[in-house]
């Protein structure tokens, strides 16, 4: 694939993310964060709180999905928000003596206590607690710089906060730090820990809208708070949610976007004991117990996560060992589209380490599995394994397994932004250490035409995770959605004389036009392939020429709704990031990577309508979204179209219906997050806003629509 990149410069400003030099405090904090806040709990729950003499009852349950077809969206698949929560400081809420205290969280507004005392935290008593936001440490700044990195993506930032008033905290820290703050809502609600992905729901699709749903596993027993964060969106902003008895965590959730799910055997020791979630009275702490449920076996755990997400197959790879703990396949595979993975893969000087040998036999098992598009997954790139801080060797697996758990796989999509852990020093956009970032360079390659936003992560080395572990995707609304089998490789068509193409595309309005963009690489000039439509498949060819030379050709598929939306496969396709193959006519090359099977496969291949579930809905009361959000949007959001035509070289359009009237603001924001235009609109009524986008350099652009109490963004690209 052709290798264009972006790499950030935040603001313009000489920013040093998560520099290193810890204060003792930071270190004792650091040590209780390997310990009781570690991503795997599994092994440290709250060993004095009994079980409940009651059995929960579970199993499956009369209450089905949503009715209509049901799809689980990839990660690199468009978004509307990434959840995230900031770092709170928990204190016993009345002096406890001298010395360090923490108080830990184990229920609404009740918390162990704990005090630092001869180079260990000892568990002393209980009771309430108060909480600061972390707006000091180096650990803590790393949570804005994702809250940053998210609407650079073009993505809210959902962010949990214990309080309201503690998002005025959040926006003046972003203010300090020069990062975005303009594109953000709040959860509020109480919490135990960060691991959002594991904790936060699974989204999918369903019926012929495209609604959005959450699918909501149960989390480690001991972190109640963390498991209501479903919940909690459910009733702030009315997304429907769907609670399963199964304990999974996000981190060990790998879907190909075409009903393929992928996780490891960790799932199945998660569900062999008899303890389930927390529960109390809310104001006895003698009453806070283990609900008891019963066991499940390997056939069930795997037939219930089938039934709810892997309508093609389910797949369950063995686990890592020495990865922190939890056995969590986003420390090692990332699905790049339904076609292919990237790996992390451990170098060879690790070859007699367990994990190596693991990783060496899960690739190949990932890679053995069969496509929606019927042919292998194939590894669609590599990229580094990271090193000590020195970018030296880790001395053993127990080492790496107790102390780093490093890998550069664990980040998050963002849209065209890829959230990046990196283990130096930050600056202006750029890792500081040599090793570092050459790696980072190398990744690069693998990901074509994605921003990538570097964090420094070394805060949690230790803990088990890092980035894709503390942020969950929520996907877009009004998805436009492409299936397609892509061409790579060298290939010898000898007598044909054009190179067939398909797709299936899908939104809820239907797809106006869809085409190929196509050139030789080299050329600066795309020439257009129209496809045709029947139903949803779409068909077209790209010409051969008929010479013996290679040709080396790069393409993206580009598809416009009729309600005016338009995205293209791969996603970053105008910022570099397109699909690429060779041929010649003739001549022995080889063409094991590839054949002219492109047909796609049938609607009824790609959703499926769920059967038989292991669910129960959540029927917790919908709070008032003004109650909760800082700066409410849902009103006007429904007011708003979205522009047409989109991408756009000329005029693009947006519908507007502005009732009685009133000032708004209006930014044209580039990637960057540069303003390059802004004007105010002084109507009412419903109007045509227009923007003449051959002003505008080729690129993504965000138009922002501000007015006193309310925002909204449209996505606009400029070709």
């Amino acid at each position: 694939m052709k290798k264009t990149f972006i790499l950030i410069a935040i603001c313009a400003l000489t920013l040093a993310v998560n520099a290193q030099s810890m204060t003792p405090t930071e270190e004792m904090m650091r040590q209780f964060r390997t310990t009781m806040q570690k991503r795997d709990f599994s092994q440290h729950r709250y060993a004095n709180i009994p079980l409940s003499d009651q059995v929960t009852p579970q199993t499956k349950s009369t209450k089905s999905m949503p009715d209509g077809r049901v799809w689980f969206p990839g990660e690199w698949e468009e978004v509307q928000a990434i959840a995230v929560t900031v770092n709170y400081d928990h204190i016993p809420a009345t002096a406890q003596g001298s010395g360090y205290w923490i108080a830990d969280p184990v229920l609404t507004g009740y918390a162990y206590y704990y005090k630092y005392s001869s180079g260990n935290w000892n568990h002393i008593g209980g009771g309430p607690y108060k909480s600061t936001v972390d707006t000091t440490s180096s650990f803590g700044n790393v949570f804005f710089y994702l809250i940053d990195a998210i609407q650079m993506g073009g993505a809210e930032a959902w962010v949990r906060i214990e309080r309201i008033e503690d998002s005025s905290v959040v926006v003046r820290k972003l203010q300090r730090m020069g990062l975005r703050h303009n594109n953000i809502r709040y959860i509020v609600g109480p919490g135990n820990s960060i691991w959002y992905r594991d904790c936060g729901p699974i989204c999918f699709y369903y019926g012929n809208d495209d609604n959005v749903g959450m699918l909501d596993f149960t989390y480690y027993p001991g972190r109640a708070l963390d498991d209501s964060l479903p919940t909690l969106i459910s009733q702030q902003y009315g997304l429907p949610n769907y609670i399963t008895r199964i304990e999974w965590e996000g981190g060990n959730c790998l879907v190909d976007g075409a009903g393929m799910v992928f996780s490891s055997d960790a799932i199945y020791e998660n569900n062999t004991d008899n303890t389930g979630q927390l529960i109390w009275d809310g104001q006895n702490p003698s009453t806070i117990r283990y609900s008891q449920i019963s066991p499940m076996t390997r056939a069930q755990v795997k037939q219930g996560l089938h039934d709810l997400l892997g309508q093609r197959a389910t797949h369950i790879l063995p686990a890592y060992r020495y990865d922190g703990g939890t056995g969590h396949v986003d420390l090692y595979a990332d699905a790049w589209d339904e076609n292919g993975f990237v790996f992390s893969i451990m170098p060879d000087i690790y070859s007699s380490w367990v994990d190596y040998q693991t990783g060496q036999k899960n690739i190949d098992s990932l890679c053995s599995y069969l496509t929606i598009h019927d042919r292998n997954y194939y590894m669609m790139g590599d990229i580094p394994f990271p090193g000590n801080d020195n970018g030296g060797n880790f001395t053993s697996q127990r080492q790496y397994n107790n102390s780093y758990t490093r890998t550069y796989s664990n980040h998050t999509f963002v849209n065209n932004v890829i959230m990046q852990p990196c283990f130096s020093d930050v600056v202006n956009g750029i890792p500081a250490a040599d090793w570092d970032r050459n790696n980072i360079e190398a990744l690069k390659s693998a990901y074509p035409g994605y921003t990538i936003y570097p964090v420094d992560v070394r805060g949690f080395d230790g803990s088990g995770g890092a980035i894709h572990c503390i942020t969950k995707q929520i996907p877009a609304e009004n998805p436009v959605r492409i299936l397609h089998k892509n061409l790579h490789g060298v290939v010898a068509i000898d007598t044909m004389s054009a190179i067939p193409v398909s797709a299936v595309i899908t939104n809820k309005s239907g797809i106006a036009h869809a085409e190929v963009m196509w050139r030789e690489a080299g050329n600066t000039d795309w020439s257009t392939i129209n496809l045709t439509a029947n139903g949803n498949r779409f068909n077209g060819s790209m010409p051969c020429i008929s010479d013996t030379l290679q040709h080396d050709i790069e393409y993206y598929i580009s598809a416009t709704s009729v309600n005016g939306k338009t995205i293209t496969k791969p996603m970053t396709a105008t910022q570099g990031g397109y699909y690429t193959f060779s041929y010649t006519n003739g001549g022995i090359v080889d063409s094991s990577n590839f054949d002219f099977t492109t047909a796609p496969m049938p609607a009824e291949d790609i959703t499926f309508v769920f059967g038989e579930n292991w669910v129960v809905e959540d029927t917790t009361a919908v709070r008032e979204i003004h109650d909760i959000v800082g700066i409410n949007t849902m009103d006007l959001e429904e007011q708003f179209g979205q522009f047409y035509p989109n991408p756009a070289n000329a005029n693009a359009n947006i519908r507007i219906n502005l009732g009685d009237g009133a000032k708004m603001a209006v930014s044209i924001v580039d990637i960057t997050g540069r303003t390059v235009h802004s004007t105010e609109l002084m109507s009412a009524g419903n109007i045509v806003f227009t923007i003449d986008a051959s002003r505008l350099a080729q690129g993504i652009y965000h138009v922002v629509f501000q007015s006193k109490e309310q925002r909204i963004v449209r996505r606009l690209v400029v070709k």
